[in-house]
């Protein structure tokens, strides 16, 4: 099981070094070998991002990401958001990537990132897709 931070999906959508790392966990997801989860705040920051550069293309891609299976983690979740408020609260990071270790964190995955080095002192398994 995996859970991806906005960076490691952006990597993958703008063509990015690393972005076929991205892509081949995505396709083992699709082929359900696997299981992957992105949190309803990264999801928001994944698409705010696109959107300012294209709004047809923010909903196209966070449509794509629905057809890979990712599971969407609601911030309904207790155990998640509440780690993420202890992981802000203990490392300088943003509160999106604080929800993204805290989703792995709480489901107990790795986390796919790609050059932020924010996630090194986190405590959480990392899959880097992107060069530091």
């Amino acid at each position: 099981m995996v859970v991806f931070d906005t960076e490691s999906l952006l990597i993958f959508y703008l063509g990015e070094k690393g972005a076929d790392i991205v892509e081949d966990l995505l396709r083992r997801i699709q082929r359900k070998e696997e299981k992957g989860f992105l949190n309803i705040v990264n999801l928001t920051e994944f698409y705010y991002i696109l959107y300012r550069r294209a709004p047809a293309l923010a909903d196209e891609k966070v449509h794509n990401l629905r057809v890979y299976g990712l599971q969407i983690v609601p911030l309904a979740d207790n155990a998640v958001w509440r780690e993420a408020g202890k992981i802000k609260g203990e490392h300088a990071i943003s509160l999106a990537d604080a929800f993204a270790a805290a989703t792995a964190r709480v489901k107990k995955d790795k986390l796919v990132v790609g050059r932020d080095e924010d996630f090194n002192k986190i405590g959480v398994p990392l899959i880097r897709a992107g060069l530091i």
